[in-house]
């Protein structure tokens, strides 16, 4: 009975873990539309000089947003990414990367 209850109690915790990393999509598609849309499009399709999400894996998008984020110049847009991802958290970036390649593909 012991044993049976620490499995339970263990399947638990990894439940809420995977359940943690999970995106909430919903909450990810209002980052985006207030973060990122003036300069990546409605769509992810990339305006002018700013690169096109869409067709972009989750992580890819994600570590680069983490590069950003960390103050780190990574390509000729730096500049002006890392002011925006500075402000993200942890959850804003799995739910704006959840909501991009769920929307988009």
């Amino acid at each position: 009975m012991y044993r049976a209850f620490i499995l339970a109690l263990g399947m638990t915790g990894l439940a809420a873990t995977a359940q943690a990393g999970e995106a909430d999509v919903a909450a990810g598609e209002k980052a985006y539309q207030q973060v990122c849309r003036n300069c990546h499009g409605p769509k992810a399709q990339g305006m002018s000089a700013y690169p096109k999400l869409a067709d972009k894996e989750a992580d890819y998008l994600t570590e680069r947003l983490e590069t950003y984020r960390a103050g780190e110049r990574i390509g000729p847009n730096s500049p002006l990414m890392i002011p925006f991802a500075q402000e993200l958290s942890d959850e804003d970036i799995v739910n704006i990367v959840g909501y991009i390649t769920t929307a988009f593909k």
